[in-house]
């Protein structure tokens, strides 16, 4: 493991959180992030840097909309050619209380300019973290019912000109599940990996594209309540980060740059630390190698994962709420003996 850089938001935004990462086809990484005072701040920004020849640029504001919380992006090169920036922005009275809509915003200079806000879809209330499914026109964008806490997908056939909502998996399960982490499994299938407040990440397979899904069901892997990001590498092996702990339902061990006023229905939390990387040989049945990427106190969480084009696998995520830290790792750690057993 390589740590490459912590990434600090600029001088008066003392809190960042939710790394999203994608390679451009030159081979430039991109970074998005959100940073305020605390968070769900009214100042809150999204911030983006650019990772090119060996250092990442400072971060810039990308995103910033007066006296309206902007969270959780994700950046990623769409199906036009285009870098996709989707910014949510907190419309509603509190907190992740179901007043979120979903903004659009493209470059086509590998994120040095960006266009202005559009609307990405009118329905009101979604939200989510992880990286979409991309392959040609389809688009399977994870989301869920924010002030609801259940899992769905916004889904597009025609290149995002259109889109359905499918899925209502915590509703189904009878669990608060929210941002799922999805990949296209060997025999076609989706695979949807998703954080809980049940104390383990949840599963839910799709065998026609993302329309219908199975039951979710939990997994052995524990979640404290926590984000997970998931990728399929071309190996065909997976790679999964999250922490490997359980709800400890104690709330004095909360950040302080956490809200202010938490919505009702937000009670069960547990540490976030260790932060763990996991490979999978078999399409998820088991983990049996893991790469730890911290294990020391403070909150190590929100993953994002991506493997580059030259095989590299980079994972950012929250260091401590004070920056995002970047780092490189390869395949072949996760077997040759750096991979401890699960």
């Amino acid at each position: 493991m390589e740590t490459v850089a912590l990434i600090q938001p600029p001088k008066g935004y003392p809190h960042c959180h939710a790394p999203s990462i994608c390679e451009l086809p030159e081979g430039d990484l991109l970074l998005a992030f959100y940073a305020g005072e605390y968070e769900g701040a009214p100042d809150q920004v999204i911030l983006g840097a650019r990772y090119s020849q060996g250092r990442w640029s400072r971060p810039k504001t990308w995103v910033h909309v007066a006296r309206r919380a902007t969270v959780n992006p994700r950046v990623f090169v769409g199906p036009d050619g285009a870098v996709w920036l989707i910014a949510p922005v907190n419309y509603g009275e509190r907190w992740c209380s179901g007043g979120t809509y979903l903004f659009l915003k493209r470059s086509y200079d590998g994120g040095r300019t960006w266009t202005d806000l559009e609307l990405l879809v009118e329905q009101k209330g979604l939200l989510g973290k992880n990286k979409p499914l991309v392959e040609g026109n389809f688009i399977l964008l994870p989301v869920e019912w924010e002030a609801r806490w259940s899992a769905a997908f916004l889904r597009s056939e025609d290149g995002g000109e259109t889109w359905e909502v499918t899925g209502d998996l915590g509703r189904v399960a009878g669990a608060k599940l929210i941002q799922p982490t999805v990949v296209r499994l060997s025999d076609g299938r989706i695979m949807a990996y998703m954080r809980s407040q049940e104390g383990h990440i949840f599963v839910s397979y799709s065998s026609d594209d993302g329309l219908t899904w199975s039951r979710p069901e939990p997994t052995p892997l524990p979640n404290p309540n926590s984000g997970i990001d998931m990728v399929r590498l071309r190996s065909g092996n997976l790679v999964l980060v999250y922490n490997p702990t359980t709800i400890a339902r104690d709330m004095a061990k909360l950040h302080h740059a956490w809200p202010k006023r938490m919505p009702t229905g937000f009670d069960a939390w547990g540490p976030r630390t260790p932060l763990v990387a996991a490979l999978s040989p078999d399409g998820g049945r088991s983990w049996p190698h893991r790469i730890m990427l911290e294990d020391g106190e403070g909150e190590y969480s929100y993953p994002a994962v991506i493997q580059g084009e030259d095989g590299t696998i980079h994972v950012v995520y929250t260091y401590r709420r004070e920056a995002i830290k970047h780092v490189r790792l390869s395949e072949a750690e996760f077997t040759n003996g750096s991979g401890k057993e699960a």
